[in-house]
């Protein structure tokens, strides 16, 4: 009887372990869901403010270009740079007046980086898209040297990515001496037709005649590969290039040798060339929680419209969540 007696405290014991043993473990995953639900809250909560000092971000880059400037330039330090030349003012012995004496170049210099608002900082960049060249606007020149410095050495190669380019974007179904329009992509695999519209991506190009990843995107040099043609791209339609922004690999192709080397030891001397402003800026700002590890960042395209000394922003681009390659 006692035997028996003692068995059923052993089993009574054993069953209040076990109910102790699921509870515990109850306890725990309610613990561990609990703590995951506190960290996803509070990083859509960072995640959130960190979007919106992004887009503040984006209205301190406009507040920029809605300034008046004689020039758009690049800084070496500061990068992308608005300016104005200031007649300088000296008195003449022979007037009382102040003459002209010689133009003095002012420009805005702004930090852009590490600006505290609130509980976070923000950093943003503006880039000048008209510095580059247009894919959509390009004649077959401009086209053609700059597959050349790519590294497309062989001329009836470029012949057939420029003119398939210009068939690719003009209206019309017929094609040039070294092009293709719909007779020839109907015959690839999968089959497809030519856009005849304007270019709206790089990847784009890609399905074009003639046009390689490695010619686009660039590949190992030193194997006989190439440099690449897309940092020199822009898909929007800029009236002109601006040369006080633009990089040497565009100054050569649209500047004689002679006129390059004036454009950049002005640049390095004065910070300008010329009375040039620019139109399509793209800004990429990033906002970052302070003792956080989140960040997000926003990146868009912005066209200045000036008519009737009225200003205007379009937008030509946007993405909310930008990488930060």
């Amino acid at each position: 009887m006692k035997t028996h007696k003692n068995n059923q405290k052993g089993i009574a014991l054993m069953a209040v372990l076990w109910v102790l043993v699921v509870l515990i473990a109850l306890a725990t995953e309610f613990a561990h869901s609990m703590k995951m639900e506190v960290n996803t809250t509070r990083n859509y909560k960072e995640d959130a403010e960190s979007y919106f000092l992004s887009k503040a971000g984006i209205n301190l880059a406009l507040a920029e270009l809605f300034k008046n400037a004689s020039f758009h330039s690049i800084h070496e330090e500061h990068g992308w740079i608005a300016g104005n030349i200031i007649p300088e003012k000296t008195k003449s012995p022979n007037t009382v007046a102040g003459v002209n004496k010689e133009k003095v170049q002012d420009f805005d210099i702004v930090n852009r980086t590490g600006i505290k608002l609130e509980n976070g900082t923000i950093n943003y960049t503006i880039k000048d898209e008209n510095g580059k060249i247009s894919i959509n606007s390009a004649d077959k020149n401009t086209l053609d040297k700059l597959l050349e410095y790519s590294g497309v050495q062989d001329q009836i190669k470029r012949n057939i990515i420029t003119d398939s380019i210009l068939d690719w974007i003009d209206a019309d179904k017929n094609h040039r001496l070294n092009g293709a329009e719909d007779d020839y992509y109907r015959k690839q695999s999968p089959p497809y037709f030519t856009k005849n519209g304007e270019i709206e991506t790089f990847d784009e190009l890609l399905k074009i005649r003639g046009m390689t990843k490695e010619i686009l995107y660039g590949s190992e040099v030193y194997d006989g590969g190439y440099k690449g043609i897309v940092d020199y791209l822009t898909i929007y339609k800029i009236p002109t290039v601006n040369p006080n922004t633009a990089s040497k690999e565009v100054l050569d192709i649209f500047f004689e040798p002679d006129q390059v080397e004036i454009i950049l030891k002005n640049i390095y001397s004065k910070g300008f060339y010329s009375n040039t402003l620019s139109n399509f800026f793209r800004i990429k700002s990033t906002g970052k929680i302070n003792g956080s590890n989140t960040e997000h960042s926003v990146e868009t395209v912005i066209e200045k419209q000036i008519a009737k000394d009225k200003i205007k922003m379009v937008i030509h681009y946007w993405n909310d969540n930008a990488l930060n390659l």
